[in-house]
């Protein structure tokens, strides 16, 4: 794996994970994959890291599969388990304990568009467009496309959006719920970075507990609420809530360790 396929990078608690193939729209080849998968992992059991953020080097944060590696993909084994690792992705995305905030910077195509609304939170520049690129190329969609996509649309808008693969401007994007904010690009870095810096001061098995139970999209009423007290009982027991509690009395910001 090349280390520069996927860069790096650590600021006040939030680590920055860069697709790095820009000639190609950092499109989805098995070595991008891999050290995607691979700093992902890595920035889970970073001590130092309690979020992550998600872009793109250059003008597009991800145009979805590589054609030509797809193309390549002889057999039908070897390309189920091309789509099985890229899903391993979003399956990362969507497990790991820490918040994952994408930042996109440019087009987010296929299996980008899907990858970037599996993250917990998503900011978009002006301008970009979510295309759901499936139909234009004889596909369908992976990478968590249809569990993602139609629990934040609705069937019939999730239907039309594949259906069509047209366009979507991040503004529409964010009126249809699948974007937080939308930013000047030139603004876009600072702003999503602002957003990333405030969570990481937060309590981080707070923010793990809320999040597994979120992403549990079935749950009944009953087993939202057994879940909500084991919860609550784990933390009202760590030194992150009593260190809580002596803040907002000295009125001033908590400084909490994940203890």
């Amino acid at each position: 794996m090349s280390e520069d396929v996927v860069k790096y990078e650590k600021s006040d608690g939030v680590a920055i994970l860069t697709l790095n193939r820009p000639k190609s729209l950092n499109s989805m080849s098995l070595e991008l994959i891999n050290g995607w998968l691979a700093k992902l992992h890595f920035a889970e059991h970073d001590p130092d890291v309690r979020v992550v953020v998600i872009t793109g080097e250059g003008r597009g944060f991800c145009a979805g599969g590589d054609l030509p590696s797809l193309d390549n993909l002889k057999t039908t084994e070897e390309r189920r388990n091309f789509v099985a690792q890229a899903g391993m992705v979003v399956k990362l995305i969507s497990s790991m304990s820490k918040p994952v905030i994408a930042m996109v910077n440019g087009v987010a195509a296929g299996a980008g568009f899907n990858i970037a609304i599996a993250c917990d939170l998503c900011y978009a520049a002006q301008g970009v467009k979510f295309i759901q690129s499936f139909a234009n190329i004889g596909l369908a969609p992976d990478c968590g496309g249809y569990y993602f996509l139609a629990k934040t649309v609705g069937l019939a808008k999730a239907k039309e959006l594949m259906f069509t693969a047209r366009p979507l401007l991040a503004d529409e994007a964010h009126s249809l719920g699948l974007v937080n904010g939308v930013f000047p690009p030139e603004e876009l870095r600072e702003k999503t970075m602002a957003v990333a810096k405030q969570i990481a001061g937060a309590a981080p098995l707070a923010l793990a507990m809320m999040k597994k139970e979120i992403n549990n999209y079935g749950a009944s009423l009953d087993e939202t609420l057994t879940y909500e007290a084991m919860a609550m009982a784990m933390l009202l027991g760590t030194e992150d809530f009593q260190e809580g509690i002596k803040a907002f009395s000295e009125k001033r910001a908590p400084v909490f360790k994940g203890k």
